[in-house]
């Protein structure tokens, strides 16, 4: 975002903010004035050129206009994604700029403390990413599309980068597969898995001799036509 070459103190929208961390980047770095949402503003405050409010995007868009808008890890989990997606090009401001982040599947398993971690992680794997994840109305093909979609809604000076991410055991990106894990374990039961199963996983993921590539994070970025 630092490399947009945004309108002075731009007007942003930040969607699902989780503890306002790229809100606060927006607002110092970029001299922003950001609207930061989520469902859970637990740990989400409002701060210096910060508005925090609790708000499901799925009930609308903030209304805008808008010289930025950001969202990462939220349109694919939702199943109205596309009408989401529309809503925010028309809250953008004209050369006004929509980031998106989502995941799609990597399923990379590099190394496992023992030879039989290796068939556990393929079979959670499976039911995490063909079961569980679409069950909830999750798209891991979304990520790839969302260019696309962009050129569709008739943006302009498009582009995507793709970011593999590293989880090594006991790191934060094992600790929070772990959590995915508990917050989904009566489904991933249902999917076919064990107790024994999920806790093995577990146990793996937090052996410092795990490494593994979830999934990859595709970042698009897309400008609206008119400034």
């Amino acid at each position: 975002m630092e490399s947009l070459p945004l309108a002075e103190q731009p007007r942003s929208l930040e969607i699902g903010a989780g503890n306002g961390s790229v809100a606060r980047i927006i607002a110092e770095e970029l001299n922003g004035r950001v609207q930061a949402i989520d469902l859970d503003v637990d740990h989400l405050a409002s701060s210096p050129g910060v508005e925090a409010f609790q708000h499901d995007i799925r009930d609308g868009v903030p209304t805008g206009p808008f010289d930025l808008i950001h969202a990462r890890f939220v349109l694919v989990h939702l199943p109205a994604r596309r009408e989401i997606f529309a809503r925010l090009v028309n809250e953008l401001a004209p050369g006004g700029w929509l980031v998106i982040a989502d995941m799609s599947i990597a399923g990379l398993l590099l190394s496992a403390p023992e030879a039989t971690d290796h068939d556990l992680w393929h079979r959670y794997y499976h039911a995490a990413s063909h079961i569980v994840g679409p069950a909830a109305g999750h798209d891991y093909a979304w990520a790839e599309q969302v260019e696309s979609e962009m050129y569709s809604a008739g943006l302009i000076d498009i582009s995507a980068e793709h970011l593999t991410p590293l989880a090594r055991g006991g790191g934060p990106w094992a600790r929070y597969h772990t959590n995915l894990s508990l917050q989904a374990h009566e489904a991933f039961l249902g999917a076919g898995l064990s107790r024994a199963d999920l806790e093995r996983f577990r146990t793996m993921l937090a052996d410092p001799t795990f490494r593994a590539r979830f999934f990859t994070v595709t970042y698009t970025v897309g400008r609206k036509p008119g400034r």
